[in-house]
């Protein structure tokens, strides 16, 4: 069995997999802590499934905290994050050639050969409006939360145009329309358009071609789904078994091929 961790800014995700198949997965907040949020997340999968340490041939790291992790931990290995996204991308789809990860502090866009080979790959600026921190600091200003943005979206009577493209920006922007009297549904319903378009044009920049794998956290929100579908004109298949998982997943699959 394989252990894959991606420690995100956000979150920390550990996934196993057995002959390349998925057994299970879970995940626990960073915190800006990676060397405990691993230990935690390993803690968490062992205890709930009933593994022991020694059960695992490698334990494969990637993610923003991948080089953070204590020398305690001296069997695993680390694999880059974008060549994780790629094989997890083709694990789940075979038919993949494009890949779009919506993650907490980045969002990044690949084009993938039928092997998982990463032919070209685009991210976006840290404080563009294209990846997760941005769309929960706006959602701060309005009182509401990420899973819920989607359906208060969805009774929007108006369309309105976010102009920022800087969290800080653009949460003075919002504060101005809500003193301008617009509705918190017609402002969520613009932040997550502009949202939709900064990331699909990520994939504009590396030809994105069908079959795209959808990964990371903002996966989940059924409108940026819609939205890039349709500024993308193609669609979007969601990476299974979570979308979150997907570097996780990754990382247990480049167990051959990670660096000590």
């Amino acid at each position: 069995m394989i252990l894959g961790c991606d420690i995100g800014t956000g979150f920390t995700k550990a996934v196993v997999l057995e002959d390349g198949k998925f057994l299970c997965g879970t995940r626990v907040e960073t915190q800006a802590r990676p060397n405990r949020a691993m230990e935690q997340a390993v803690e968490r999968i062992t205890a709930e499934k009933g593994f022991k340490a020694d059960d695992f041939d490698d334990i494969v790291v990637t993610g923003w905290g991948q080089g953070k992790v204590s020398a305690k931990h001296e069997t695993y290995k680390t694999a880059a994050t974008i060549n994780c996204l790629a094989k997890a991308a083709v694990w789940t789809d075979s038919s993949c050639r494009s890949v779009l990860c919506l993650g907490t502090q980045q969002s990044l866009a690949l084009s993938v050969n039928d092997r998982g080979k990463v032919l070209r790959y685009m991210m976006n600026d840290k404080c563009a409006s294209g990846a997760g921190m941005f769309l929960e600091v706006i959602l701060q200003a309005l009182g509401c939360s990420v899973e819920e943005c989607g359906e208060i979206a969805g009774s929007a009577d108006k369309k309105l145009a976010m102009s920022s493209q800087c969290a800080v920006f653009a949460e003075s922007e919002v504060v101005s329309l809500i003193n301008d009297g617009e509705s918190v549904a017609n402002i969520v319903a613009a932040i997550l358009e502009s949202l939709s378009k900064n990331i699909a044009s990520l994939c504009k920049k590396i030809n994105a071609k069908d079959t795209l794998v959808l990964g990371g956290g903002l996966a989940n929100n059924q409108r940026i789904l819609e939205l890039l579908e349709g500024g993308l004109r193609m669609k979007a298949h969601v990476f299974q078994p979570e979308p979150d998982f997907i570097a996780a997943v990754g990382a247990a699959l480049s167990a051959n091929g990670g660096a000590k």
